[in-house]
């Protein structure tokens, strides 16, 4: 069994792939299986998938799909590992060569089934380093998540920066054709893991694409309500694995700050008219009501709010993008006065 299986989603990455499968094939823990799964590339990604497969054979599986997202390519991936350990990464992000080795020396001195890391942020020639937690939490450290239950929430729910181990996973398969997909499964794995390293340092180069960073923040979503899909998974997931009584307040909390967090995308939008956003916003908010009528009341959003200073603003300008009309209607018809913003009224 290797100790560690890496696998790597590929989409239209021809520009990024020779350093992010040299980085890996180059590690200084060798034990390892590295599955990349050419996710219907429209550029030569797979040529060149097939060549380097061919330079490092036994070390680079390939494998060819449909396109169907990133969730369903790392879907894949799993299917076919046999590694102790996950590491997933990016076509376009890259690992300094002895992280596999430090993070599973990690988990195996301090028997952990859980490790996670820093990012280290790359924007052209500047790099600086993200936490990826908004907790107090620094320095290396196990944390019993039972007794620190907030972590859950406060941990970035992305799966580049974390070890984790195939056992631990489990079942847990990513939501297929869905944005934010590793907000539906991190807060589980984090919860059934009950404690996990907290290393603090970077243990992965994350790649910031502009173009697709500036149209995330700025520019429409149209699957917007996939974070909807996403928040309730989590709580699904938490069910079938006896988690959820345990964890119920993380499980609102999570489901109330990732639809505020579309709601500051909604009223950011720069290609949306102001009553197209209203419509958005009214609709996110309306949902989020029926949900959990209590969430402006919730400490987790006034903790929040005094973390981040943009949130905090954009929430104190919120009345100006919500209108009663699209807000006090049921779930369906809300889903419905969204999907018109991106079909109907964009014809």
């Amino acid at each position: 069994m290797p100790k560690v299986s890496v696998i790597i989603p590929v989409y239209n990455a021809s520009k990024y792939l020779n350093q992010c499968i040299s980085s890996i094939i180059n590690q200084t823990l060798q034990d390892i299986e590295i599955l990349a799964v050419n996710d219907g590339s429209t550029d030569c990604s797979l040529d060149i998938l097939d060549m380097l497969s061919h330079r490092y054979k036994g070390k680079l599986k390939v494998m060819d799909k449909e396109n169907g997202g990133a969730g369903s390519a790392r879907n894949l991936g799993l299917e076919y590992a046999n590694g102790e350990f996950i590491k997933f990464v990016d076509a376009d992000d890259y690992l300094n060569v002895d992280i596999l080795e430090k993070m599973y020396t990690v988990a195996k001195e301090n028997n952990m089934s859980l490790v996670r890391g820093n990012y280290e942020m790359i924007l052209g020639p500047f790099k600086m380093q993200d936490k990826c937690s908004w907790s107090n939490i620094d320095r290396n450290q196990i944390i019993d998540v039972r007794k620190n239950k907030g972590y859950v929430v406060s941990e970035t729910p992305g799966i580049g920066n974390k070890l984790i181990s195939r056992d631990l996973l489990g079942d847990l398969r990513f939501p297929e054709r869905t944005k934010w997909e590793d907000l539906a499964i991190m807060p589980v794995v984090i919860a059934s893991s009950e404690k996990l390293f907290h290393f603090d340092e970077p243990v992965y180069n994350y790649r910031v694409n502009m173009n697709t960073t500036i149209k995330d923040f700025i520019g429409k979503i149209p699957d917007i309500l996939d974070i909807i899909k996403s928040v309730e998974s989590v709580e699904e997931q938490m069910k079938l694995r006896g988690l959820a009584d345990e964890y119920q307040v993380q499980i609102e909390n999570i489901y109330v700050l990732h639809t505020l967090f579309r709601v500051e995308n909604a009223i950011c939008w720069m290609n949306l008219s102001h009553f197209k956003k209203k419509i958005v916003v009214s609709s996110l908010l309306g949902i989020l009501d029926s949900k959990y009528s209590d969430w402006q009341e919730r400490s987790v959003v006034a903790e929040y709010r005094s973390r981040n200073k943009l949130f905090d603003y954009d929430m104190q300008r919120l009345d100006q993008f919500v209108c009663d009309d699209y807000r006090n209607v049921d779930r369906e018809i809300a889903e419905k006065n969204i999907a018109k913003v991106f079909s109907l009224f964009d014809k």
